[in-house]
């Protein structure tokens, strides 16, 4: 008898996202292949559910505006990955990343920003990035940006962070990835030194 074919999917346009266990033998259920990973609807309000698990939601969440491959956004290009950390959730800066935590990881990134800043005028950003790229390092133009950054002279790159996370939350939640998004329940920071970005919840949310 016969073998009847089977066509072969290539491994490049598999996509697999949260695997759903079904019966044996049948192939799994995931959730971008049920709704594009829009049907998620992770809570993220520290008000109505535990906070615990808000700071989870939101992690998951921002995990996946971080994949390319899912959700295009600004901070793409600089910022690695999202955890749960001393009750906040934290964005890891790329040039940062794997320098731990603690004196000495303070310490290296101190080291590191010395080092970014010798590359170009706020080289650890998405503009001082592309003018780096269009026009080489320059340590002169960085040393004289930072001090203009510092003096409040130059508008920083960290000042703008927020406003860019409250972007990637609100295509979240039109995607349905999120529910229950409040911008008056989380205060939205960047770390003194390493830019990381720390969301943590207000203790008493504004109306």
């Amino acid at each position: 008898m016969a073998k009847r074919k089977t066509e072969q999917q290539p491994l490049d346009d598999l996509e697999f996202a949260i695997g759903l266990a079904g019966n044996s033998g049948e192939q799994p259920i995931t959730a971008r292949k049920a709704g594009g990973l829009s049907d998620l609807e992770l809570c993220i309000s520290p008000a109505l559910t535990k906070p615990a698990v808000a700071l989870r939601n939101l992690a998951k969440a921002l995990n996946l505006a971080l994949k390319t491959d899912f959700l295009e956004t600004d901070l793409d290009e600089i910022y690695k990955a999202a955890r749960v950390r001393n009750g906040t959730v934290e964005i890891l800066h790329k040039d940062y990343f794997g320098l731990g935590d603690g004196v000495m990881a303070s310490f290296g990134k101190a080291i590191k920003s010395f080092q970014l800043t010798l590359q170009g005028p706020d080289a650890a950003s998405l503009e001082g990035k592309a003018w780096i790229e269009k026009y080489g390092n320059s340590p002169v133009s960085g040393i004289f940006n930072l001090l203009g950054r510092k003096l409040n002279l130059l508008q920083e790159f960290e000042d703008k962070v927020p406003d860019y996370v409250e972007q990637v939350l609100d295509r979240l939640e039109a995607k349905k990835v999120i529910v229950n998004w409040n911008r008056n329940e989380w205060e939205i920071q960047t770390t003194l030194v390493g830019l990381d970005v720390v969301i943590r919840p207000k203790e008493k949310p504004n109306d």
